[in-house]
């Protein structure tokens, strides 16, 4: 074989490793970008549905609320319902909505997701007293089966 087919197919074996490589590289920030984005689109709705309750439908409540979460958050959430949400909640008839005004992917790839959320909650007391409040939260999002689900929160 001449030095010049040697050349040749080397050269065509490099151009072919190349490609491949900038394939994967391709398809994995297509993942990323998709990952992203889903975790995105969970978080608006898991988030408010963590956060809201209704007095007269507290405990229906509270168990949607747990099943927004996963890992070990769920257990640090479960102790927060149990110990200071529910009977609070029960003992001063309170009610809250958590709304979302606004939300952005702040790091992630594709098997966890940090959210930065906006949001307001309406809370509501006996007599119909309420309070509107503003805060930040961070949420990890984290791939769970075919979807994801909230493994932490942390106000900012």
């Amino acid at each position: 074989m001449s030095r010049f087919r040697l050349v040749a197919i080397g050269a065509v074996l490099v151009a072919l490793s190349l490609a491949g490589f900038a394939g994967l590289q391709a398809h994995r920030t297509a993942a990323t970008s998709d990952a992203r984005a889903d975790a995105l689109d969970a978080a608006k709705i898991r988030v408010p549905d963590l956060l809201s309750y209704d007095k007269g439908t507290l405990d229906e409540d509270l168990d949607r609320a747990l099943d927004q979460t996963t890992g070990s958050f769920t257990d640090d959430y479960e102790q927060i319902l149990t110990e200071v949400v529910e009977p609070t909640a029960r003992r001063r008839g309170i009610s809250t909505k958590a709304a979302i005004s606004a939300a952005g992917v702040v790091s992630g790839d594709r098997d966890e997701v940090v959210v930065l959320i906006f949001l307001t909650q309406t809370t509501t007391a006996k007599g119909d007293r309420s309070s509107v409040s503003g805060s930040r939260v961070e949420v990890t999002m984290e791939r769970a089966g075919e979807g994801w689900k909230i493994a932490g929160l942390m106000p900012v």
